[in-house]
């Protein structure tokens, strides 16, 4: 009877990790797989920004976000799905900084994304026109279950074994335009019939839009042996982000719960494969004046960093450098058809606070279409007695509306830009 007991009680107990047995913790993507994801964050931290007076203030920062999407996977590169189509259902988030709260959703009419994993960060359009900004950040700043596979060791493991995770998987992970360093691994943690544990912890430092982060994660997830796919994820990480050319410094904790399901098929809307390369207009993003009184399409290199009722301010990056910032203001009003003389501009121009204008680079009107006109004014001088160059702009619309653009750059930046202060100014719409 004890020999029974004993036997009973063996069999009625919870299963544990198999020590000693192994499995093979592997996923291959391939061209076709179609997932169904639900995307959980949650993040709290602080932000550093510069008060009255030119004094460092912290903020608060709270932030939730919400991502249903289904993916179907288009082409695969280091071992890891390297562009999707996908369909969000959903994709929204909201924050808190300080007293002030903002809330980001996905337009209805750019449900369908094409993502992909590029060298120098996350890529996506949508086939159905250009996002804005907030679309862009929506749909790139999730976390991407790309690196799902670069997390696996891709071999046969046993419980308490540990291996490096992929330098693309760490970089996808951690959403880095470019990685620095990877100090990230991964431990079996358990096996038993209905799935296999494991979990990833270390550091990782890397850049975005051209600030340091440096990250420490600790992370949980689940395989499933039969299907051979990893079905969840919670990845905590901290962050501490240097202030960069268009984000301020912040240190924060986020909690990302991420639930997989495998598809037998695809959604109607992901069966074709949307175009690779997406035509020249869909890369640019969209930015309409609160007031209507201009639309701008720009290249996505210009990052809008502060708004008011009568300035708009745009940094220019390149690789994560600072190259050039941009200011557009409204401009009186014109009679139709017409626009202000440029040498009323000029002494308008003269008269910058702060500007003294040395050598002339450029001076005369420019071709610009869509029946309007545009005067272009290029500088060497100093500004606040710094070295710089400025490039002054007056835009005309067909009804007479007018704004000017002004992109200040040091000398450095003035050789790297090659013009595309004309690009920037060559995408605003003047007028209703």
């Amino acid at each position: 009877m004890r020999v029974r007991l004993a036997a009973l009680l063996l069999t009625l107990a919870p299963a544990g990790p198999a020590l000693g047995q192994s499995v093979l913790l592997a996923e291959t993507p391939r061209p076709g797989d179609v997932s169904r994801y639900a995307v959980d964050l949650d993040l709290a931290g602080t932000m550093s920004v510069l008060g009255e007076g030119g004094k460092p203030q912290q903020l608060r920062l709270q932030a939730r976000a919400r991502h249903r999407f289904a993916d179907r996977t288009m082409a695969v590169a280091d071992g890891l799905p390297a562009r999707s189509a996908r369909l969000y259902a959903e994709a929204v988030a909201s924050a808190m900084i300080g007293l002030e709260r903002s809330e980001r959703a996905l337009a209805a009419d750019r449900r369908l994304v094409v993502t992909a994993r590029k060298p120098d960060g996350a890529f996506a359009f949508s086939p159905a026109g250009p996002f804005t900004r907030d679309e862009l950040d929506l749909v790139t700043e999730h976390f991407d279950p790309h690196c799902l596979p670069g997390l696996l060791p891709g071999k046969e493991v046993k419980v308490g074994d540990t291996w490096a995770v992929s330098n693309p998987a760490a970089q996808t992970a951690c959403l880095f335009d470019g990685l620095v360093k990877n100090g990230l691994t991964g431990k079996l943690t358990g096996i038993t019939s209905a799935a296999v544990a494991f979990e990833i912890a270390g550091t990782a430092e890397g850049i975005e839009n051209g600030a340091k982060v440096a990250v420490t994660v600790t992370a949980t997830g689940t395989f499933d042996a039969a299907t051979k796919r990893v079905t969840g994820l919670v990845w905590r990480q901290t962050d501490d982000r240097e202030a960069g050319p268009v984000s301020p410094a912040s240190k924060v904790e986020a909690t990302i719960t991420l639930k997989r399901e495998a598809l037998d098929a695809a959604p109607p809307e992901l069966a074709a494969d949307p175009p690779a390369v997406p035509p020249a207009h869909l890369t640019a993003l969209r930015h309409a004046d609160p007031k209507g009184r201009y639309r701008l399409l720009y290249p996505r290199g210009w990052h809008v960093t502060g708004q008011t009722d009568a300035h708009l301010v745009l940094r220019l990056l390149d690789g994560g450098a600072f190259v050039a910032q941009a200011t557009l203001t409204s401009w009186q009003k014109a009679e139709p058809g017409k626009h202000s003389p440029p040498e009323e501009f000029k002494k308008a121009v003269a008269a910058s606070p702060g500007w003294v204008a040395g050598k002339v680079i450029a001076d005369g009107e420019v071709p610009v279409g869509g029946g309007r006109w545009l005067y272009r004014l290029v500088a060497e001088g100093t500004m606040d007695g710094r070295p710089a160059v400025q490039a002054f702009h007056l835009l005309a619309g067909p009804g007479g509306e007018q704004v000017v653009v002004t992109v200040a750059m040091n000398p450095e930046g003035a050789k790297a830009i090659a013009g595309r202060d004309l690009g920037l100014v060559a995408g605003i719409e003047v007028g209703k």
